[in-house]
């Protein structure tokens, strides 16, 4: 049980990399530009407000892509 509480809390993988894309947008085009792609890509909108207004919280690293222990 102990495993589940390790692995990432975002379930829906197609919104974390339209996330990721967002978050890219937003360094190299803007607030806005990231804003009306996520809403184009259908990224809730309280999820995209959420990751626009608060630039501190934003995760360091997808640990989805580091290798599992032992693999």
């Amino acid at each position: 049980m102990s495993e589940y509480k390790r692995a990432d809390p975002r379930a829906n993988t197609r919104t974390a990399a339209r996330v990721e894309d967002a978050l890219r947008i937003l360094q190299t085009d803007g607030v806005c530009a990231a804003f009306v792609f996520m809403q184009l890509a259908g990224v809730p909108r309280h999820v995209a407000i959420r990751l626009l207004c608060s630039p501190g919280k934003h995760r360091k690293a997808d640990r989805r892509c580091a290798p599992r222990p032992g693999a």
